[in-house]
Protein backbone atom coordinates (compact mmCIF):
# COMPACT_ATOMS: atom_id res chain seq x y z
CA UNK A 1 0.00 0.00 0.00
CA UNK A 2 3.28 2.48 0.80
CA UNK A 3 4.14 2.56 -3.12
CA UNK A 4 0.58 3.35 -4.08
CA UNK A 5 0.49 6.03 -1.85
CA UNK A 6 3.37 7.18 -3.12
CA UNK A 7 1.64 7.17 -6.77
CA UNK A 8 0.05 10.49 -7.69
CA UNK A 9 -2.28 10.62 -10.25
CA UNK A 10 -3.38 13.46 -12.10
CA UNK A 11 -6.95 13.50 -13.30
CA UNK A 12 -8.15 15.84 -16.12
CA UNK A 13 -11.58 16.11 -17.13
CA UNK A 14 -14.45 19.36 -17.43
CA UNK A 15 -16.88 16.98 -15.90
CA UNK A 16 -16.94 17.51 -12.13
CA UNK A 17 -18.83 14.42 -11.73
CA UNK A 18 -16.25 12.26 -13.92
CA UNK A 19 -13.81 13.68 -11.43
CA UNK A 20 -15.20 12.74 -8.08
CA UNK A 21 -16.20 9.73 -9.41
CA UNK A 22 -12.54 8.20 -10.83
CA UNK A 23 -10.84 10.12 -7.55
CA UNK A 24 -12.87 7.78 -5.35
CA UNK A 25 -12.28 5.34 -7.31
CA UNK A 26 -8.59 5.85 -7.59
CA UNK A 27 -8.29 6.80 -3.76
CA UNK A 28 -9.87 3.53 -3.01
CA UNK A 29 -7.32 1.59 -4.66
CA UNK A 30 -4.48 3.53 -2.58
CA UNK A 31 -3.28 6.52 -5.35
CA UNK A 32 -3.08 9.91 -4.54
CA UNK A 33 -5.03 12.06 -6.83
CA UNK A 34 -4.87 16.02 -8.09
CA UNK A 35 -7.74 17.11 -10.43
CA UNK A 36 -7.46 19.36 -13.18
CA UNK A 37 -10.46 21.40 -15.08
CA UNK A 38 -9.27 22.17 -18.50
CA UNK A 39 -6.36 21.56 -20.92
CA UNK A 40 -4.26 24.44 -19.60
CA UNK A 41 -4.70 23.72 -16.27
CA UNK A 42 -3.56 20.09 -16.82
CA UNK A 43 -0.34 21.26 -18.20
CA UNK A 44 0.49 23.62 -15.27
CA UNK A 45 -0.46 20.50 -13.38
CA UNK A 46 1.88 18.00 -14.87
CA UNK A 47 4.84 20.54 -15.21
CA UNK A 48 4.33 21.56 -10.85
CA UNK A 49 3.04 18.36 -9.71
CA UNK A 50 5.12 15.57 -12.00
CA UNK A 51 2.10 12.88 -11.57
CA UNK A 52 3.17 9.68 -11.96
CA UNK A 53 0.16 8.74 -14.65
CA UNK A 54 -2.21 11.38 -16.04
CA UNK A 55 -6.08 10.77 -16.84
CA UNK A 56 -7.14 12.82 -19.66
CA UNK A 57 -10.14 13.88 -21.18
CA UNK A 58 -10.29 14.19 -24.92
CA UNK A 59 -12.93 16.53 -25.13
CA UNK A 60 -12.10 20.01 -22.73
CA UNK A 61 -12.65 23.97 -23.41
CA UNK A 62 -9.71 25.59 -24.39
CA UNK A 63 -6.98 22.38 -24.89
CA UNK A 64 -8.44 19.41 -26.27
CA UNK A 65 -6.99 16.13 -25.00
CA UNK A 66 -4.92 15.47 -28.15
CA UNK A 67 -3.53 19.09 -28.08
CA UNK A 68 -2.64 18.31 -24.39
CA UNK A 69 -0.77 14.87 -25.02
CA UNK A 70 1.07 16.04 -28.01
CA UNK A 71 2.48 19.28 -25.99
CA UNK A 72 3.13 17.17 -22.60
CA UNK A 73 5.30 14.53 -25.52
CA UNK A 74 7.27 17.30 -26.69
CA UNK A 75 8.21 18.83 -23.09
CA UNK A 76 11.30 16.96 -21.62
CA UNK A 77 10.38 17.27 -17.99
CA UNK A 78 6.73 15.45 -18.85
CA UNK A 79 7.41 13.61 -21.76
CA UNK A 80 7.96 10.45 -20.08
CA UNK A 81 4.97 10.25 -18.12
CA UNK A 82 1.98 7.49 -19.19
CA UNK A 83 -0.83 9.16 -20.35
CA UNK A 84 -4.72 7.32 -20.47
CA UNK A 85 -6.58 9.14 -23.28
CA UNK A 86 -10.47 8.78 -21.37
CA UNK A 87 -12.96 9.37 -24.24
CA UNK A 88 -16.92 9.22 -25.69
CA UNK A 89 -15.22 9.15 -29.03
CA UNK A 90 -15.53 5.89 -30.38
CA UNK A 91 -14.30 5.93 -33.82
CA UNK A 92 -11.26 4.76 -35.26
CA UNK A 93 -9.95 8.15 -36.57
CA UNK A 94 -10.10 9.59 -33.17
CA UNK A 95 -8.38 6.41 -31.54
CA UNK A 96 -5.33 6.85 -34.29
CA UNK A 97 -5.49 10.56 -33.84
CA UNK A 98 -4.91 10.07 -30.03
CA UNK A 99 -2.36 7.24 -29.98
CA UNK A 100 -0.73 9.19 -32.99
CA UNK A 101 -0.75 12.77 -30.51
CA UNK A 102 1.41 10.32 -27.65
CA UNK A 103 -1.56 8.52 -25.66
CA UNK A 104 -0.42 5.32 -23.92
CA UNK A 105 -3.54 3.78 -23.59
CA UNK A 106 -7.41 4.37 -24.53
CA UNK A 107 -10.41 4.17 -22.43
CA UNK A 108 -14.23 4.87 -23.24
CA UNK A 109 -16.45 6.28 -20.96
CA UNK A 110 -17.50 5.02 -18.37
CA UNK A 111 -14.41 3.71 -17.25
CA UNK A 112 -14.75 0.03 -15.83
CA UNK A 113 -13.07 0.23 -12.59
CA UNK A 114 -11.34 -3.27 -13.07
CA UNK A 115 -10.10 -2.22 -16.44
CA UNK A 116 -8.86 1.20 -15.34
CA UNK A 117 -7.01 -0.50 -12.32
CA UNK A 118 -5.48 -3.07 -14.78
CA UNK A 119 -4.13 -0.43 -17.06
CA UNK A 120 -3.00 1.74 -14.85
CA UNK A 121 -0.98 -0.89 -12.87
CA UNK A 122 0.59 -2.09 -16.22
CA UNK A 123 1.77 1.59 -16.91
CA UNK A 124 3.16 2.03 -13.87
CA UNK A 125 5.49 -0.83 -14.37
CA UNK A 126 6.37 0.03 -17.29
CA UNK A 127 7.29 3.84 -16.13
CA UNK A 128 9.54 2.40 -13.26
CA UNK A 129 10.98 0.50 -15.46
CA UNK A 130 11.75 3.43 -17.66
CA UNK A 131 12.44 5.89 -14.66
CA UNK A 132 15.39 3.21 -14.05
CA UNK A 133 16.67 3.56 -17.10
CA UNK A 134 17.15 7.55 -16.84
CA UNK A 135 18.07 7.13 -13.73
CA UNK A 136 20.97 4.62 -14.44
CA UNK A 137 21.54 6.71 -17.62
CA UNK A 138 22.20 9.97 -15.75
CA UNK A 139 24.23 7.81 -13.04
CA UNK A 140 26.31 6.93 -16.76
CA UNK A 141 26.57 10.39 -17.70
CA UNK A 142 27.58 11.89 -14.52
CA UNK A 143 30.62 8.96 -14.71
CA UNK A 144 31.35 10.17 -17.90
CA UNK A 145 31.38 13.79 -17.10
CA UNK A 146 33.49 12.51 -14.20
CA UNK A 147 35.88 10.51 -16.39
CA UNK A 148 36.22 13.83 -18.60
CA UNK A 149 37.06 15.90 -16.35
CA UNK A 150 39.75 13.31 -15.09
CA UNK A 151 41.13 12.69 -18.38
CA UNK A 152 40.84 16.51 -19.53
CA UNK A 153 42.85 17.43 -15.83
CA UNK A 154 45.28 15.05 -16.47
CA UNK A 155 46.04 15.95 -20.26
CA UNK A 156 46.96 19.56 -18.88
CA UNK A 157 48.96 17.85 -16.21
CA UNK A 158 50.91 16.19 -19.03
CA UNK A 159 50.78 18.57 -21.45
CA UNK A 160 52.06 21.12 -19.05
CA UNK A 161 54.94 18.54 -17.77
CA UNK A 162 55.81 18.38 -21.24
CA UNK A 163 55.88 22.12 -22.29
CA UNK A 164 57.93 22.57 -18.90
CA UNK A 165 60.23 19.29 -20.19
CA UNK A 166 60.88 20.89 -23.52
CA UNK A 167 61.77 24.60 -21.70
CA UNK A 168 64.07 23.18 -19.25
CA UNK A 169 66.04 21.31 -21.97
CA UNK A 170 65.58 24.04 -24.62
CA UNK A 171 66.99 26.36 -21.60
CA UNK A 172 70.08 24.02 -20.57
CA UNK A 173 71.47 25.19 -23.76
CA UNK A 174 71.14 28.80 -22.61
CA UNK A 175 71.32 28.71 -19.06
CA UNK A 176 73.95 31.45 -18.94
CA UNK A 177 72.01 34.26 -20.08
CA UNK A 178 68.44 34.66 -18.27
CA UNK A 179 67.20 36.98 -20.98
CA UNK A 180 67.92 34.25 -24.00
CA UNK A 181 65.87 31.75 -21.35
CA UNK A 182 62.94 34.56 -21.34
CA UNK A 183 63.21 34.22 -25.15
CA UNK A 184 62.69 30.68 -25.55
CA UNK A 185 59.57 31.03 -23.55
CA UNK A 186 57.89 34.14 -25.71
CA UNK A 187 59.16 32.71 -28.92
CA UNK A 188 56.69 29.94 -28.21
CA UNK A 189 53.63 32.06 -26.95
CA UNK A 190 54.27 34.54 -30.38
CA UNK A 191 54.68 31.29 -32.73
CA UNK A 192 51.19 30.25 -31.51
CA UNK A 193 49.45 34.03 -31.67
CA UNK A 194 51.38 34.17 -35.02
CA UNK A 195 49.86 30.50 -36.56
CA UNK A 196 46.14 31.34 -35.20
CA UNK A 197 46.15 34.23 -37.23
CA UNK A 198 47.39 32.27 -40.43
CA UNK A 199 44.25 30.03 -39.77
CA UNK A 200 46.02 27.01 -39.18
CA UNK A 201 44.32 23.86 -37.17
CA UNK A 202 44.42 23.95 -33.39
CA UNK A 203 46.40 20.68 -34.01
CA UNK A 204 49.27 22.30 -36.04
CA UNK A 205 48.85 25.32 -33.37
CA UNK A 206 49.80 23.11 -30.57
CA UNK A 207 52.29 21.33 -32.38
CA UNK A 208 54.43 24.66 -33.14
CA UNK A 209 53.80 26.06 -29.87
CA UNK A 210 55.26 22.93 -27.79
CA UNK A 211 58.16 22.41 -30.81
CA UNK A 212 59.65 26.46 -31.25
CA UNK A 213 61.04 26.51 -27.74
CA UNK A 214 63.63 24.51 -29.39
CA UNK A 215 64.68 26.56 -32.43
CA UNK A 216 68.12 27.03 -30.67
CA UNK A 217 68.70 23.91 -29.01
CA UNK A 218 71.83 23.38 -31.83
CA UNK A 219 73.35 26.14 -29.94
CA UNK A 220 74.58 23.60 -27.23
CA UNK A 221 77.35 22.76 -30.01
CA UNK A 222 78.67 26.48 -29.82
CA UNK A 223 81.47 27.77 -27.70
CA UNK A 224 80.85 30.27 -25.23
CA UNK A 225 83.60 32.91 -26.65
CA UNK A 226 80.88 32.99 -29.95
CA UNK A 227 77.88 32.34 -28.08
CA UNK A 228 78.45 35.20 -25.81
CA UNK A 229 81.12 37.13 -27.36
CA UNK A 230 79.99 41.06 -26.32
CA UNK A 231 80.97 42.10 -30.08
CA UNK A 232 79.64 41.57 -33.34
CA UNK A 233 81.28 38.16 -34.70
CA UNK A 234 83.90 37.73 -37.50
CA UNK A 235 82.69 36.02 -40.33
CA UNK A 236 84.77 32.85 -39.64
CA UNK A 237 82.91 33.06 -36.13
CA UNK A 238 79.45 33.85 -37.72
CA UNK A 239 80.12 30.58 -40.26
CA UNK A 240 80.56 28.48 -36.58
CA UNK A 241 76.95 30.31 -35.54
CA UNK A 242 75.24 29.45 -38.08
CA UNK A 243 76.15 25.53 -37.73
CA UNK A 244 73.53 25.57 -34.66
CA UNK A 245 70.68 24.79 -37.12
CA UNK A 246 72.18 21.85 -38.48
CA UNK A 247 73.28 20.94 -35.02
CA UNK A 248 69.68 21.44 -33.46
CA UNK A 249 68.14 19.16 -36.56
CA UNK A 250 70.60 16.62 -36.19
CA UNK A 251 69.86 16.48 -32.13
CA UNK A 252 66.47 16.26 -33.20
CA UNK A 253 66.43 14.06 -36.04
CA UNK A 254 64.83 10.32 -35.67
CA UNK A 255 61.63 11.05 -33.33
CA UNK A 256 58.51 9.30 -33.84
CA UNK A 257 56.80 12.51 -32.47
CA UNK A 258 55.09 14.76 -34.52
CA UNK A 259 56.22 17.70 -32.23
CA UNK A 260 59.66 16.67 -32.21
CA UNK A 261 59.53 16.92 -35.96
CA UNK A 262 57.96 19.98 -36.36
CA UNK A 263 61.20 21.28 -33.84
CA UNK A 264 63.21 19.54 -36.36
CA UNK A 265 62.12 21.44 -38.90
CA UNK A 266 61.97 24.83 -36.87
CA UNK A 267 65.84 24.39 -36.19
CA UNK A 268 66.99 23.62 -39.06
CA UNK A 269 64.96 26.17 -41.26
CA UNK A 270 64.21 29.09 -38.56
CA UNK A 271 67.30 31.45 -40.28
CA UNK A 272 66.05 30.33 -43.60
CA UNK A 273 65.18 33.44 -46.18
CA UNK A 274 62.06 33.99 -48.60
CA UNK A 275 64.03 35.31 -51.55
CA UNK A 276 66.76 32.51 -50.74
CA UNK A 277 69.22 34.44 -49.07
CA UNK A 278 69.52 32.65 -46.16
CA UNK A 279 71.21 29.71 -44.26
CA UNK A 280 72.08 26.59 -43.90
CA UNK A 281 70.77 25.17 -46.69
CA UNK A 282 69.53 28.27 -49.11
CA UNK A 283 65.42 27.27 -49.51
CA UNK A 284 63.88 29.57 -51.18
CA UNK A 285 60.16 30.58 -51.04
CA UNK A 286 57.39 27.55 -50.28
CA UNK A 287 60.36 25.09 -49.83
CA UNK A 288 60.92 26.98 -46.39
CA UNK A 289 58.41 24.63 -43.75
CA UNK A 290 55.87 27.16 -42.91
CA UNK A 291 57.10 26.67 -38.81
CA UNK A 292 60.55 27.41 -40.11
CA UNK A 293 58.97 30.75 -41.75
CA UNK A 294 56.79 31.64 -38.83
CA UNK A 295 59.86 31.02 -35.82
CA UNK A 296 61.67 33.40 -38.11
CA UNK A 297 59.76 36.52 -37.92
CA UNK A 298 59.37 35.78 -34.49
CA UNK A 299 62.54 35.15 -33.59
CA UNK A 300 63.37 38.53 -35.37
CA UNK A 301 60.85 40.62 -33.36
CA UNK A 302 61.59 39.30 -30.28
CA UNK A 303 65.36 39.09 -30.75
CA UNK A 304 65.44 42.88 -31.70
CA UNK A 305 63.39 44.12 -28.72
CA UNK A 306 65.72 42.04 -26.22
CA UNK A 307 69.35 42.64 -25.00
CA UNK A 308 71.94 40.81 -26.56
CA UNK A 309 75.46 40.06 -25.63
CA UNK A 310 76.77 42.11 -28.47
CA UNK A 311 73.89 44.87 -28.01
CA UNK A 312 72.75 45.95 -24.69
CA UNK A 313 70.35 48.44 -25.67
CA UNK A 314 66.36 46.95 -26.63
CA UNK A 315 64.69 48.17 -29.41
CA UNK A 316 61.25 49.91 -28.73
CA UNK A 317 58.42 47.94 -30.38
CA UNK A 318 58.51 50.90 -33.36
CA UNK A 319 61.98 50.33 -33.84
CA UNK A 320 61.85 47.07 -34.07
CA UNK A 321 58.31 47.51 -36.88
CA UNK A 322 60.75 49.30 -38.92
CA UNK A 323 63.70 46.59 -38.64
CA UNK A 324 61.14 44.03 -39.72
CA UNK A 325 59.93 46.00 -42.93
CA UNK A 326 63.37 46.68 -44.12
CA UNK A 327 63.52 43.29 -44.47
CA UNK A 328 60.42 42.42 -45.89
CA UNK A 329 61.95 40.31 -48.89
CA UNK A 330 63.22 37.84 -46.77
CA UNK A 331 59.70 36.56 -44.63
CA UNK A 332 56.72 34.98 -47.07
CA UNK A 333 54.42 37.80 -47.49
CA UNK A 334 51.35 35.81 -45.84
CA UNK A 335 53.36 35.36 -42.71
CA UNK A 336 54.68 39.07 -42.83
CA UNK A 337 50.94 40.30 -43.23
CA UNK A 338 49.73 37.92 -40.28
CA UNK A 339 52.26 39.48 -38.04
CA UNK A 340 51.48 43.26 -38.47
CA UNK A 341 47.30 42.31 -37.94
CA UNK A 342 48.79 40.90 -34.85
CA UNK A 343 52.03 43.12 -34.21
CA UNK A 344 49.79 45.42 -31.09
CA UNK A 345 49.48 41.78 -29.15
CA UNK A 346 52.82 41.12 -29.36
CA UNK A 347 53.75 45.13 -28.28
CA UNK A 348 51.32 43.78 -24.92
CA UNK A 349 52.67 40.42 -24.33
CA UNK A 350 56.49 41.89 -24.66
CA UNK A 351 55.68 45.05 -22.53
CA UNK A 352 53.87 43.34 -19.92
CA UNK A 353 57.04 41.40 -19.17
CA UNK A 354 59.72 43.61 -20.12
CA UNK A 355 61.51 42.87 -16.49
CA UNK A 356 62.55 40.11 -17.62
CA UNK A 357 60.44 37.49 -15.35
CA UNK A 358 59.25 34.38 -16.93
CA UNK A 359 55.56 34.87 -18.85
CA UNK A 360 52.95 32.44 -18.56
CA UNK A 361 53.27 29.24 -20.78
CA UNK A 362 49.10 28.41 -20.71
Amino acid sequence: MEERESTKILIADDDKLFIRITTDMLEKMGYLCVTAEDGLSALEMAGREKPDIILLDVVMPGLDGFEVVRRLKENIETAHIPIILVTILSDRNSRIRGLSAGADELLSKPVDETELGVRIKNLLKIKRYEDYLVKHGRFLESMVRDKTLELKEAYEKTRNAYMDTIYKLSLAVEYRDRETGNHIKRISIFSRILARQLGLSEKKVEEIFFASPMHDIGKIGIPDSILLKPASLTEEEFETMKTHTTIGARILHGSDSEIVRTAEAIALTHHENWDGSGYPQGLKGEDIPLSGRIVHIVDVYDAARSKRPYRKERHTHEETLMIIKDMERVFDPKVFDAFFECEEVFRRLYDENEGGEPISIA
